[in-house]
């Protein structure tokens, strides 16, 4: 009966993921060079399908076939949890802060607290991936955020 059920949520799920991505479509995923109205529900669309799918396979196949289950212990739903809550306040500092800055502390975090890398790696990847993504964007003639710093 669980089977069942979970067939029927991640196929549903994954038509709304398919409406959402058409949607944005329909809207513009790019105007002028930069992302258009439609790209966050396009965005958001992919991941609703991708996250269906993974439920899918897993309504189809059993946990003996696939192994555990996605939350099989406290830490993997806390580190899910601070991700979340890493990703929301990145939308909320980017403004303020910059992209740089923000791209910065974001990579720290994670890579520190919920990936338990050593902190010089996650120093050295969270500087060298915010550098070449500005200076990717820059070279794109992408507009950032600059921030309080400028930068």
């Amino acid at each position: 009966m669980k089977n069942t059920r979970d067939l029927v949520s991640s196929l549903f799920w994954m038509a709304f993921g398919v409406l959402f991505t058409i949607g944005g479509l329909r809207l513009g995923l790019v105007r002028m060079g930069i992302p258009g109205p439609g790209s966050m529900p396009f965005i958001v669309g992919l991941v609703l399908i991708g996250l269906s799918l993974i439920h899918l396979i897993q309504a189809v196949f059993p946990t003996s076939v696939l192994g555990e289950k996605i939350f099989a212990e406290w830490r993997t739903l806390k580190h899910f949890l601070l991700a979340l809550v890493g990703l929301i306040a990145y939308g909320f500092f980017l403004k303020n802060l910059g992209f740089s800055l923000t791209t910065f502390l974001f990579l720290f975090f994670a890579l520190r607290f919920i990936g338990r890398e050593k902190w010089t790696t996650a120093l050295i990847f969270s500087i060298s991936t915010a550098v070449v993504s500005n200076t990717l964007f820059t070279a794109l003639q992408v507009n950032l955020p600059k921030g309080i710093l400028g930068f």
